[in-house]
C-alpha cells in the first residue's frame, strides 16, 4: 500500500506539470489591492503574488513599498503608482490616553465593509462599544509577522462610529493608522476588470479599496 501510494502521488505531480494552462474552467488565482493615504491622496495598486499574471502586471511593476501607509505593508508585496479616488477615509479620535489604556472613537466612513486598526506597539487586550449593537472584550495574544505587530479588524462597523479601548505597554508616544475596506475596484479610474482565466486570491485583502489615515499619538493628549 505505501509503494501503491507514491505511485500515484508521483502520478499526480507529474499530471499537474502537464496541465499549467489556465482557462475559465480552470482559472488562476490573484491578488489584487487598491490602497491610498487619505491625507496625502497618495494611491498605490499592491499585490502579494510571488509571480504576478499578465493582467496583474498591468498595475504593479517592482517592490518598493516605502510609500504605501504607515504599517500597511505586510510580508513582499508587488507594488505600482494608482490614480486618487474621491474618498474621505476612516477617522480616530483620542477619547482618552493615560497610563497603558488608549480610548478612541472610529467612524469608517460611506460604504465600507470592515475597517482595520494597526498599531505599532503589542496590545494585550481590547474593547469595542457600538452602542445598540453591543460591546465584546477580549485578550490578545501573539503578534502579526512582516508588519506592525498589532491588529484589530471590524466587520459591520456602524455609521455611527465604534468606542475602542486597547491596553498596551506604556509609551510616551505610539502609531496608529487605520484602513477603512470597500468590496470591489470598480470605482478606480482605468481600473479593467480581470480576464475569466483569472479569479480572486483568497487574502482577506484582496480585491478592497483601502482607504488610509495614520495618527501619531501622545500620552496624557
Amino acid at each position: 500500500m505505501p509503494l501503491t501510494a507514491l505511485l500515484l502521488t508521483a502520478g499526480l505531480v507529474a499530471a499537474g506539470l502537464v496541465m499549467d494552462d489556465f482557462d475559465a474552467d480552470r482559472p488562476r488565482r490573484t491578488h489584487l489591492a487598491y490602497v491610498m493615504d487619505a491625507a496625502t491622496r497618495t494611491a498605490h495598486w499592491v499585490s502579494a503574488d510571488a509571480d504576478p499574471a499578465q493582467w496583474t502586471k498591468r498595475y504593479v511593476s517592482g517592490h518598493d513599498t516605502s510609500a504605501l501607509p504607515p504599517g500597511y505593508a505586510r510580508g513582499t508585496l508587488w507594488t505600482g503608482q494608482a490614480p486618487a479616488i474621491t474618498a474621505e477615509g476612516p477617522r480616530a479620535d483620542v477619547l482618552a490616553y493615560r497610563g497603558d489604556t488608549l480610548k478612541l472613537h472610529v467612524s469608517a466612513g460611506k460604504g465600507t465593509r470592515s475597517v482595520t486598526l494597526r498599531l505599532d506597539q503589542p496590545i494585550a487586550h481590547a474593547t469595542a462599544s457600538a452602542g445598540r449593537f453591543g460591546s465584546a472584550s477580549v485578550p490578545v495574544t501573539g503578534a502579526r509577522a512582516g508588519t506592525w505587530p498589532s491588529e484589530i479588524r471590524f466587520r459591520g462597523i456602524p455609521a455611527r462610529g465604534v468606542q475602542i479601548a486597547v491596553r498596551i505597554p506604556e509609551r510616551d508616544r505610539i502609531r496608529l493608522t487605520l484602513i477603512a475596506e470597500t468590496d470591489g475596484l470598480t470605482t478606480v479610474p482605468g481600473f479593467v476588470p480581470r480576464p475569466p482565466d483569472l479569479v480572486a486570491a483568497t487574502r482577506e485583502d484582496g480585491d478592497l479599496t483601502a482607504v488610509t489615515r495614520s495618527y501619531t499619538l501622545t500620552s496624557n493628549s
